[in-house]
């Protein structure tokens, strides 16, 4: 698994989108909160789950990929209950133990949903300050104009190309049959 973070630059995409959010609930926990260190270990132990499921997933996916459809589908469900479990056994540990907050718990396991959503963030980020370009950056792509939009929308509507609707779902041909 730890290859996997090496290799795959999504992933370490993902989990560095997770840090910054566990980063910022971890700010507003030191300002707002007097248990300031019983919140910070459950948010650390969920982030650290969270690590751990993102690297999990990256791996199945990866030998997903080469398996037939119905193994790969039977193998990643397999794979996700795995996951499921190991979350739901991590969050009982921690709310029996009172080693941490659970509901930062939580929250640090949410890193990983709000990493997915900020990874095309994190990656625009991280490419900028590594100053890698990408084959599909928008400094590489040919400009167009909004002229250039028009006069083309224009041409494929003169020469006769409209689409119509040809669906079979027409009340009307329902009617009729």
């Amino acid at each position: 698994m730890i290859d996997q973070l090496r290799t795959n630059r999504t992933l370490k995409e993902l989990i560095t989108g997770a840090f910054v959010y566990c980063l910022l609930w971890e700010t507003a926990l030191l300002i707002f909160t007097e248990r300031r260190l019983y919140h910070t270990v459950g948010l650390a132990a969920g982030f650290i789950v969270c690590a751990v499921l993102a690297m999990g997933m990256a791996d199945s996916i990866d030998v997903a990929v080469d398996l037939d459809e119905k193994s790969a589908r039977a193998y990643l469900q397999k794979k996700a209950s795995l996951r499921y479990a190991v979350a739901c056994i991590s969050i009982l540990i921690i709310a029996f133990t009172h080693i941490g907050n659970p509901l930062t718990f939580f929250a640090g396991i949410m890193g990983l949903k709000i990493g997915a959503y900020m990874q095309p963030l994190t990656h625009a980020v991280i490419c900028r300050m590594t100053g890698r370009q990408e084959a599909n950056d928008v400094k590489n792509s040919i400009p167009v104009t909004d002229s250039e939009k028009t006069a083309e929308y224009s041409a494929v509507n003169a020469s006769g190309n409209k689409t119509e609707n040809h669906t079979e779902g027409n009340s009307e041909n329902n009617l009729a049959r």
